[in-house]
């Protein structure tokens, strides 16, 4: 996606946000002056606008119910607690409960479109948003009924008005709770992360009940200290009630952080391979190029009519040396730099025959690097862009200066460009900078003076 059409996504999801945050404020608004329950729209138009920005997302569909359960978990908590707060402001019973929801939502709505977009963003094209309708109605039912029920009770004796708030913040001060609900559903998600999708369903259902149930047991008893918090089975089930939505929120914000990490992951590594093909490709493609194919015939030609049989036995062997590395060290990320210095100098070889004059090549490697590793073919690419990109003639050679300079494989050559020569695409030192950054994590160092051209790779 281009930026700009990037930017016009951007704006647009953030305009449906808007949209649904006033609907929210009228609906809101409208109830409070009818004297009407406005739980059930409500709540309908907050699963919707999740819904919508999964879909211009293209977000999973598991995902997709995840942000719709914590939007609407969350929307209800926090909207039974801000009201009180903006009702102090304003004065207005009418006023304070759609400006509140008009907060909540548009702070929702944001929140979730910079998730998503960023879970597209760390996403394989596989998972294309692809389920039924139906799914998506059996989904959006229970998320609703789910806030219902706590809707209900919260109409009913069970919560006095802004008790299930204060029983959240009671629950969240409990120090052993909150590390119960923290290290348990910790563990109990990332084990069941190679599990088969429905097992792994089954084991989180029975796992959220037997949590729910403890840390109630350990808010309700104040343990380990045994002081009963609660007076009776209504301050339980209060608790018990309240407990549950924060470990479903608790279970909701794990699952959507480990999504988060592990597409980050999978981008990570489709990222690393479509350079390494990249790479492998650019790299074969320089060795079968029809100027070294031709350049390395005339050669052997040339060593064949002047009957050097020795010298166009060794051209060949040093030639098929050469595809038998490219080939042993296809699939390899790093290769030791005594193997790539062996590969380079049968690289050099060929060239001696191809410049008879012209071109020195100065080697100052220590032997305590030599068991070191680097990427294979980096160092022949880049003796290879100083040939290809500078003259070299007996009256003006090209010298070429390989060493170690600190702790970097250092490749130096003094700057005589070709005047008439293919202008470089910088392509090969492209190539070689991802292939350092996505396997070592550290930058190759390119420098250009008047008369001296540098690249430095890192040395593993």
């Amino acid at each position: 996606m281009s930026t700009i059409s990037l930017r016009n996504h951007t704006l647009g999801n953030i305009t449906i946000v808007v949209l649904f945050a006033l609907l929210h404020f009228c609906v809101a608004l409208v109830s409070r002056a009818l004297d009407y329950y406005d739980d059930i729209p409500l709540t309908i138009l907050t699963i919707t606008m999740v819904i919508v920005l999964s879909l211009r997302n293209n977000t999973r569909f598991e995902i997709m119910a995840l942000l719709t359960l914590a939007a609407t978990l969350i929307g209800f908590l926090i909207g039974s607690w801000l009201q009180t707060p903006l009702y102090a402001i304003i004065q207005n019973v009418y006023l304070a409960p759609a400006l509140s929801t008009f907060i909540i939502t548009t702070g929702l709505g944001i929140s979730i479109d910079l998730f998503t977009r960023r879970i597209t963003r760390f996403r394989r094209k596989r998972d294309l948003w692809n389920i039924s309708a139906t799914s998506v109605v059996v989904t959006a039912i229970s998320i609703l009924v789910l806030r219902m029920i706590y809707v209900v009770m919260f109409r009913t004796d069970v919560f006095s008005e802004g008790q299930l708030f204060r029983t959240v913040v009671e629950i969240l001060s409990n120090t052993w709770a909150l590390l119960i609900l923290l290290v348990t559903n910790g563990i109990i998600i990332i084990r069941l992360k190679n599990r088969k999708k429905r097992e792994a369903q089954i084991i989180s259902i029975v796992s959220i009940a037997i949590i729910t149930l403890i840390t109630t047991a350990v808010v309700f008893y104040d343990l380990p200290s045994m002081r009963i918090v609660g007076e009776s089975a209504l301050d339980f089930m209060q608790i018990l009630s309240a407990m549950l939505l924060v470990e479903l929120l608790t279970v909701t914000i794990y699952y959507l952080v480990m999504t988060s990490l592990t597409s980050r992951q999978e981008l990570r590594e489709e990222r690393e391979l479509k350079h390494r093909t990249e790479y492998q490709y650019e790299r074969l493609k320089q060795q079968i190029n029809p100027h070294f194919l031709f350049n390395s015939l005339n050669i052997l030609d040339y060593l064949v009519q002047e009957h050097e049989t020795e010298r166009a036995s060794a051209f060949i062997r040093k030639l098929a040396n050469i595809y038998r590395y490219l080939l042993n060290t296809d699939q390899k990320p790093l290769v030791k730099l005594s193997e790539e210095l062996d590969f380079t100098n049968m690289y050099i070889d060929l060239l001696n025959e191809r410049f008879a004059e012209g071109l020195v090549v100065v080697r100052s490697i220590e032997e305590s690097h030599i068991n070191r590793y680097v990427v294979p073919c980096s160092l022949q690419l880049l003796v290879e862009n100083a040939t290809k990109h500078n003259i070299v003639a007996p009256d003006m050679p090209l010298t070429i200066t390989i060493a170690i300079e600190s702790d970097m494989l250092t490749v130096r050559n003094n700057l005589q460009q070709r005047r008439h020569g293919q202008p470089s695409t910088h392509l090969g030192l492209a190539n070689i900078r991802r292939q350092y950054l996505d396997i070592t994590r550290r930058d190759i160092i390119i420098e250009k003076t008047d008369t001296e051209f540098i690249v430095k790779l890192p040395i593993v």
